[in-house]
């Protein structure tokens, strides 16, 4: 039976008055290479073929702690929520999202998450279904390759973050990483499209705080947590209109269009 290692930790986060995001990290346990892959079938929300598939312990002990903490979470903040009618699916570019397990008859819109994990910890974000929602966090001194700059940006913004990567080695980089990710998630596309469309930083090197993709307007919040090491961490979010919260399909996720 798989149970976590250490405790759940809510971190503080500044929001707007009316957005309702909810923020919790949890350490990953330690594996080495061969080291025998754990059970977790007993854990709520995970799918029992997906996790069979995994070929180290290291996948199968981010994904349970990634779910532990998704569902821990879950019943904390939507207590009215019954979990075990609850699953979790992915839509057409592959981003998770909760749905009502078929045969529950029940419609009613529900929370939406991003989940990410970096060396040591997995972070969860959640909120209301008025919003969707990215999170991304990495290690402020993983090493980066030169050539990820032309896969993340183009033209201005290349010279802008070839600055940063100057003055913040590394740590530059995967701050910039990280802001990126959290938009792609928030929009619910993943790598569908790339990095290089949405642009993130200011005249003065400075992270925008809201950013603009083909009409969409995502607020963008990124900090340094310190931890065991130091990580880089962005949290991107957007609203839904209401007409497109009325859509709402029976899975319980909003339209992204």
């Amino acid at each position: 039976m798989w149970i976590p290692c250490a405790e759940i930790n809510e971190l503080n986060f500044d929001f707007q008055e009316d957005v309702k995001i909810v923020l919790n990290i949890l350490k990953i346990r330690n594996t080495k290479i061969g080291d025998e892959i754990p059970d977790i079938s007993n854990l709520e929300l995970v799918n029992i073929d997906e996790i069979s598939r995994f070929k180290t312990a290291k996948r199968a002990e981010e994904h349970a702690a990634g779910r532990f903490l998704l569902h821990e979470m879950l019943m904390k903040y939507y207590p009215s929520i019954e979990d075990s009618f609850v699953e979790i699916s992915r839509d057409v570019n592959r981003a998770p999202y909760f749905k009502w397990i078929e045969g529950t008859f029940n419609c009613s819109p529900l929370p939406n998450f991003s989940i990410s994990t970096s060396g040591d910890f997995v972070i969860v974000a959640l909120c209301s279904s008025r919003y969707t929602i990215g999170v991304d966090i990495e290690k402020l001194n993983q090493k980066r390759s030169y050539s990820l700059f032309d896969f993340l940006s183009t033209g201005k913004e290349l010279e802008q973050i070839k600055k940063l990567y100057q003055i913040n080695d590394n740590s530059g980089i995967n701050k910039f990483w990280t802001a990126k990710e959290s938009i792609l998630k928030a929009l619910r596309l993943g790598m569908s499209i790339s990095p290089t469309r949405i642009k993130i930083i200011d005249e003065n090197l400075n992270y925008k705080s809201i950013i603009e993709y083909e009409g969409a307007y995502l607020h963008l919040k990124t900090q340094i947590l310190k931890l065991n090491e130091d990580y880089s961490f962005s949290l991107a979010f957007k609203k839904i209109s209401h007409s497109k919260i009325a859509q709402v399909r029976i899975a319980g996720i909003e339209p992204t269009t």
